[in-house]
Order: structure tokens, then sequence, then C-alpha cells
């Protein structure tokens, strides 16, 4: 028995061993350098708004759930981004020919994307498998606003009722 319980000693020191080591490896650098796909699977919109106001305004919430995966397919553009040394990103999209060409600032898992279309910047992550961008209310309201029509609740009756918008894209490093 006591040879059971000092073998089992010794294995438990080994295992906590190896478990120390392998915690003390070295971070790998974000590179978010090379193309990286849409993954359309993993676009995500959350819309979390006023119970008080949609009691007030039962067609806006109506109008939100009806128009949701437009809203979700409208991020799921540029289909494809591509990085490039020292600091240029390009926007891939199907219907439009050439890129949309911006410089990002980068900053460990995190960066910064300026181009035409995000003016003051659209912020994202990775963690060198996946790249998300992160939409903020802003943005998603002003798609929201292009989906209304004349029989719709007002764009104001949407900023009473809409407290928290946002919406992730995410990509797929290919090469």
């Amino acid at each position: 028995m006591k040879k059971v319980h000092k073998l089992l000693s010794v294995l438990a020191v080994l295992i906590a061993s190896f478990s120390i080591v392998s915690c003390n490896k070295e971070i790998e650098p974000i590179v978010l350098n090379g193309t990286w796909d849409l993954d359309t699977n993993a676009v995500i919109v959350r819309i979390v708004y006023s119970p008080v106001v949609a009691d007030e305004f039962p067609n806006s919430i109506k109008f939100l759930a009806e128009n949701i995966q437009k809203i979700r397919r409208e991020l799921m553009k540029p289909q494809r981004i591509v990085f490039k040394a020292p600091n240029v990103s390009e926007f891939y999209y199907n219907d439009v020919p050439l890129p949309v060409t911006g410089t990002y600032l980068h900053d460990n898992a995190y960066f910064t994307i300026q181009n035409a279309l995000f003016a003051g910047g659209l912020n994202g992550a990775s963690d060198n498998l996946r790249l998300e961008l992160y939409y903020d209310r802003d943005y998603l309201m002003t798609i929201l606003r292009r989906f209304l029509t004349v029989n719709d609740d007002t764009p104001e009756t949407f900023d009473r009722l809409i407290e928290t918008f946002h919406g992730v894209g995410s990509y797929k490093r290919i090469n």
C-alpha cells in the first residue's frame, strides 16, 4: 500500500511540474498581416430595448423583429479583409470591383481600422485564428434608418426604444 501511495505522490508531483512548465510559455504575438474571410455563422447583432417604449410603440418592435436579419446581412460586408505591412488594410466587397483601402493601428490583440467608410475608426480584435470587427450603436442605427419607410415609426422613436445596439463581424484567417 505504501508503494502505491508513494507512486501516486511522485506522479502528482510530475504532473504538477509539467503543468507549471507549460504555463510559462511565451504568449504568441498577434499578427494581422494576411487574408481574412468572413465567417457568416459568427456574425451577431444584439439589441436591447426599453420595455416601456416598446409598449408605447409595438410596431417598432415588430419592425426590429422583421429586419434583424437584414441588419445582420449588412454586417456580412466586407467578405474579405487583407492586412498588409506596414499598416494597410483592404476591404473587399462582392459588389465593388476595387477594395476599400485604409490604414490600421495595432496594439497587442486590438486594432482600429480607418478608411473612407469608417473615417472615425472601426475597432476589432484578433487571436491569430479569428478576427472580429465591433460595430457600434451609431453605425447600426445608420443601417436601421436605411430600412425605414414612411409607414414606419420615426428614427427618433427607434433612438428612444433601443438602449443597446451593437454587432460583431467575424473572420477566419485563410493565409
